[in-house]
């Protein structure tokens, strides 16, 4: 591995990838007891991370969410391998994996796909897992999406499947070359097979109907990252006369509300020092690890009132934040929300 990865995906290496309680090897040595081939991976890990790093600003998610994909793919290749109706195709890979005595896969990157796809390599015996130049999509999509790969890809004529095996960044074969390879698997044309009744239902599968699954934690970004893209949320609440307490998901917003109030707050005009007559504080918020702030509190002094008024013109003149139905009480709470990102 090489030397120059960030400590913390170095870390995330061993404890998701190569740590005997990770998921991933409890995964894959369930999968090599139905195989009865063990399962070997060697990501690139530097290449992976110079390609995807715009994609993970938390590096700390990097490696768990590919590792969450991998096991995925080991869930919907089970499902495959357990699959009556796929009795004779998986005879055939097996068949074509007696010459290694070993089932590999290569994680690679898709130039086009915007989820992870899985394609079988015949002329190396390995099936390759390309993954998207962004985000990695809900599990329940991933999940689908190799299920519907599996279910086509030993069935589709081997023109078909050498074509679709070029998504993979680095597959330098051919479309002429892969034909052939697929020719020596054996894996027969779309007119050479028996037609089942059930099997379109199966290849249909309609990934909304899928129930969404909770993000493993490991995967989450910090706080500081995750409140970063939208919506963003500002909600202004008025208590009293003397204090309005504006929280904010965004603290860039906060930022420059903080800074525009304290710019234009006035002095008190009966002392030398002119201090100002609101006192207005940003708090940090209780969560994260970098500095984040999520609270603006004005607080007026020495029997002076404040009200809301200038901060709701310029959270939404001057921020771009729609007003939302008030849920709360009427002319004391105000929620915002902003849907499009800031530079």
């Amino acid at each position: 591995m090489a030397t120059t990865l960030p400590t913390r995906i170095r870390q995330n290496v061993r404890d998701h990838i190569t740590s005997p309680n990770s998921p991933f090897v409890l995964k894959t040595t369930a999968l090599t007891k139905i195989l009865g081939y063990p399962i070997t991976l060697d990501p690139e890990w530097a290449m992976l991370w110079k390609t995807l790093q715009v994609s993970y600003p938390d590096n700390s998610t990097f490696v768990p969410s590919i590792a969450t994909v991998i096991v995925t793919w080991c869930d919907a290749f089970t499902a495959w391998l357990e699959g009556e109706e796929n009795e004779e195709p998986v005879e055939k890979l097996l068949d074509a994996l007696k010459s290694r005595n070993r089932l590999e896969i290569v994680i690679e990157i898709s130039s086009t796909s915007t989820r992870p796809v899985t394609t079988w390599r015949a002329n190396k015996s390995v099936f390759v897992i390309a993954l998207p130049k962004g985000k990695i999509p809900y599990e329940s999509t991933v999940l689908a999406g190799f299920t519907s790969d599996l279910l086509t890809l030993f069935t589709a004529s081997p023109i078909m499947a050498a074509a679709d095996s070029k998504e993979a960044v680095g597959a330098n074969t051919q479309v002429a070359d892969e034909a052939d390879d697929w020719a020596d698997l054996d894996l027969g044309s779309l007119e050479s097979h028996t037609a089942v009744p059930s099997r379109p239902k199966q290849e249909s599968i309609q990934v909304d109907s899928l129930p969404d699954v909770i993000p493993e934690l490991a995967r989450i970004p910090r706080p500081e990252e995750l409140t970063r893209k939208p919506p963003y949320w500002i909600l202004v609440r008025q208590e009293g006369r003397q204090r309005v307490v504006i929280q904010g998901s965004h603290a860039p917003s906060l930022a420059c509300l903080d800074e525009y109030l304290k710019r234009w707050c006035r002095g008190e005009v009966g002392r030398s020092d002119r201090p100002p007559v609101v006192e207005i504080k940003l708090q940090e918020s209780a969560f994260g690890l970098g500095l984040l702030h999520d609270t603006i509190i004005m607080e007026a002094i020495r029997g002076r009132e404040v009200t809301a008024m200038l901060v709701l013109v310029f959270v939404e003149s001057v921020l771009g934040y729609a007003p939302l139905q008030s849920n709360g009480s009427a002319g004391s709470v105000w929620e915002f929300k902003r849907t499009k990102p800031f530079r």
